[in-house]
């Protein structure tokens, strides 16, 4: 499989780093796959991800928000509103290259929220893929008073594939943007076949609220619940097979 690094800009000339996987032989089919909160589409799970829907005839774009990792633009940027526009901007490129009579919208946790988010928008969309999508933001209590006082709130994550942090530091923009959206309505108006995916282990997006984002959607659709899985699997090779295999079983 041929990979390809890109660079895509975005209507203010903001480039968004992206990579493309290439199938051997070509099906029509289009994947975009959308990290989680600041995660990078350098991540395991989203490169395995690539590669398994890559041999399964899908050209695949995974990408970097804009204000994160190696796309251009702020941190401040960092809003579930800009991440749509994002989600556009590539899936408007990526349409200008070829033609696709199928396109798959996934993510994981944030990817997963903003993939239903934005396929309520977008009827170009054919099916989505929501692995432990985030839930409405209802936080509340200190951390939400400091990061209001403060204006933002410092977060890291690992850099792909070493143990070194690189730190962000997300406006209190990102909370008041991201509380405009509200999953368990929007994923009403999602339209296309969708997959919603929990872990029975997951702590920080829980199978019930996963569950709650599958029964308010529409036919057709179905529910994945995968035993003994966290949602920090992408930290954990063993479990990237094990979530993958059991997404590919359930895809169309």
């Amino acid at each position: 499989m041929k990979t390809e690094k890109i660079k895509i800009p975005n209507d203010r000339g903001e480039n968004i780093a992206a990579v493309v996987h290439y199938p051997s032989k070509e099906t029509g089919q289009l994947a975009i796959l959308c990290p989680g909160f600041l995660d990078s589409k350098d991540h395991e799970h989203l490169v395995r991800l690539a590669e398994a829907l890559s041999e399964r005839g899908y050209t695949v774009a995974r990408f970097d928000p804009i204000g994160t990792w190696e796309s251009e633009g702020s941190i401040s940027e960092y809003l579930t509103s800009q991440y749509l526009d994002d989600v556009k901007t590539v899936l408007d490129y990526m349409l200008g290259k070829g033609k696709y009579g199928h396109i798959l919208l996934g993510g994981h946790s944030r990817g997963g929220m903003i993939s239903i988010l934005y396929a309520a928008r977008d009827p170009r969309i054919s099916s989505v893929l929501a692995i432990m999508p985030s839930s409405p933001n209802t936080m509340k209590g200190k951390r939400y008073e400091d990061w209001k006082a403060k204006g933002f709130a410092i977060s890291s994550n690992n850099v792909p594939g070493t143990t070194e942090k690189r730190e962000f530091n997300v406006p209190f923009a990102h909370v008041i943007d991201r509380e405009k959206f509200n999953v368990f309505e929007e994923v009403k108006n999602v339209h296309a076949p969708i997959l919603v995916v929990a872990g029975e282990l997951d702590a920080i997006v829980l199978p019930k609220d996963v569950k709650h984002i599958f029964d308010q959607a529409n036919e057709p659709k179905k529910y994945l619940l995968i035993k003994g899985v966290g949602h920090a699997y992408r930290n954990n090779p063993a479990e990237i097979k094990i979530v993958n295999d059991e997404i590919l079983k359930m895809l169309n």
